[in-house]
């Protein structure tokens, strides 16, 4: 997925659903996005707030992001 693709879910309300490749499923509201140039792991990031933390998750692992 690409950034373009969360835009629909990109207003710091919306809590979403994201599940990864490894079928690892997130609930949070997007925070922020991290580009390739500031990442550890040279891959772009999608910033996940779940509440009681913050979750970074690489956009080439995710496979599917709904509404909740």
């Amino acid at each position: 997925m690409v950034m373009k693709d969360f835009a629909p879910y990109f207003d710091f309300e919306t809590k979403v659903k994201i599940t990864t490749a490894d079928a690892q499923s997130f609930i949070g509201v997007i925070t922020g996005f991290e580009d390739e140039l500031d990442t550890e792991s040279k891959k772009d990031e999608l910033e996940l707030d779940v509440g009681d933390r913050y979750v970074m998750i690489e956009m080439s692992d995710i496979v599917s992001v709904e509404k909740v």
